[in-house]
């Protein structure tokens, strides 16, 4: 048996999306390292990165059985430029899991999601498109054009930035006597759970919580990027497919 491939399990969400409900551990999440977990858990981070805030919380929906909360969190991500709930999106369409099938609609958000020309995703968009028919194909094409204006880098990505900025320009490490804050005490919680519990007393370096790919935004489109891109294995939301004797 083998699953059809969705998303590759080396970012931050698609590795969380198989884990049981517990708080995860830095090994489950490829990409964040030991170090970094207690920055890009905590509750400072998440509220001035609410594409990765949605996109926990959707997974979270996703593993509850609770697809119609799922999608509404992913749109909320993608409202972000959050390209991996864009991809989720998708894949709950193209199976019908938790919302009503739409594959034309499906293939709209795939294309959407390998908007920056993810091999990966892109690859995953093609399946998509030789799993339609003329019509299918397009009422996608007429379907992506709304989807981009709405979800598009162009609109999301300016988006994001400003809430990162916006919270980098309102922290000031320093003080007005001079004195330079070392230290930043976080409050870290697992937030894919519907009760989540928050653990406060968490310290960081400043300047290892404002490291620039968690805040520059070219720096965090990078970071994100190779994400998606680093292959670690996959994540399946569709039914398994029985292997031919060829091994295709």
């Amino acid at each position: 048996m083998r699953f059809p491939l969705v998303m590759v399990a080396a970012s931050l969400a698609a590795a969380l999306v198989a884990l049981p409900a517990r708080a995860a551990q830095t090994s489950d999440i490829p990409g964040v390292a030991p170090d970094d977990y207690d920055v890009v858990m905590s509750r400072s981070f998440m509220d001035s990165h609410p594409d990765m805030l949605y996109r926990l919380r959707g997974l979270g929906a996703l593993q509850r059985g609770e697809g119609r909360q799922a999608e509404d969190y992913f749109r909320q991500a993608a409202r972000y430029a959050d390209k991996l709930s864009q991809a989720f999106i998708a894949q709950m369409l193209w199976e019908g899991r938790g919302i009503p099938q739409d594959r034309a609609l499906a293939y709209a958000w795939i294309d959407l999601a390998a908007e920056r020309g993810t091999p990966m995703l892109i690859a995953e968009r093609e399946r998509y498109w030789a799993g339609l028919d003329e019509a299918q194909r397009a009422r996608a094409v007429s379907e992506g054009k709304a989807i981009y204006a709405k979800y598009g880098d162009k609109v999301t990505q300016p988006r994001l930035e400003t809430a990162m900025r916006q919270t980098r320009k309102a922290d000031v490490l320093g003080s007005h006597t001079g004195s330079v804050v070392s230290q930043i005490n976080l409050c870290v919680g697992d937030w894919r759970m519907k009760d989540y519990q928050v653990v406060c007393n968490k310290s960081v370096a400043a300047d290892h919580f404002y490291q620039d790919r968690f805040w520059k935004p070219a720096d965090y489109w990078k970071w994100q990027e190779q994400q998606i891109s680093t292959p670690k294995g996959e994540i399946q939301l569709g039914a398994p497919e029985t292997l031919k004797k060829d091994g295709t």
